[in-house]
């Protein structure tokens, strides 16, 4: 049975220390919020993108996915609010994020992720280096209730999460062979 995905990118982050938004830094002439919404679109019944308040305008200008910005008891608490806000929004099964600096993403990947998904588990995790990537990762939404707590406990760490879930790892070799693929940029020097 086909279970219902949200696809939520996440872009609400100051990027400090890349400078400026890196989702609307470009990658091959598109902005690399695009290409994280082009590897969620196959698998996705409906996108978000979940962002700042300053930079809705210029999201808005450039497409026409829904912006959300995170709900008023949790604005400003990282991805773990930007999680609740997209499982508010919409009545998905699952919510699959995915941040915006991750512009070398592709579809096989967040298809094969998706493959891995069954009843038994709250969140399905790539391991990348032995280490788990939660922003690259599906979570049902039987986890909503957890995550207010933890935030409203002023827990904003996604491992915390992880910590009180029931989830399945799936190794990153598994998902994908081109290493790219994980990598995220978070400076101008990974940038370039």
């Amino acid at each position: 049975m086909k279970r219902a995905i949200a696809g939520a990118v996440l872009a609400g982050g100051q990027s400090r220390r890349f400078g400026r938004p890196k989702a609307f830094a470009l990658h091959e002439g598109a902005p690399f919020f695009t290409w994280s919404v082009a590897a969620l679109d196959p698998i996705a019944d409906e996108l978000y993108i979940v962002s700042h308040p300053s930079l809705v305008d210029e999201f808005r200008r450039q497409t026409d996915i829904p912006v959300l910005l995170d709900v008023e008891r949790c604005r400003g608490c990282g991805p773990l609010a930007g999680l609740y806000t997209v499982m508010e929004q919409s009545r998905a099964d699952w919510v699959f994020v995915l941040p915006c600096d991750m512009p070398y993403m592709r579809r096989e990947v967040t298809e094969r992720l998706a493959s891995y998904i069954d009843p038994m588990f709250d969140a399905i995790v790539p391991l990348h280096g032995g280490r788990p990537e939660p922003l690259v990762a599906l979570y049902h939404r039987r986890l909503r209730s957890v995550i207010a707590e933890l935030l409203d406990a002023g827990e904003r760490r996604m491992i915390s999460l992880l910590d009180r879930a029931r989830v399945r790892y799936v190794d990153a070799q598994q998902l994908a062979a081109d290493e790219t693929v994980w990598r995220n940029v978070n400076t101008e020097e990974e940038y370039r």
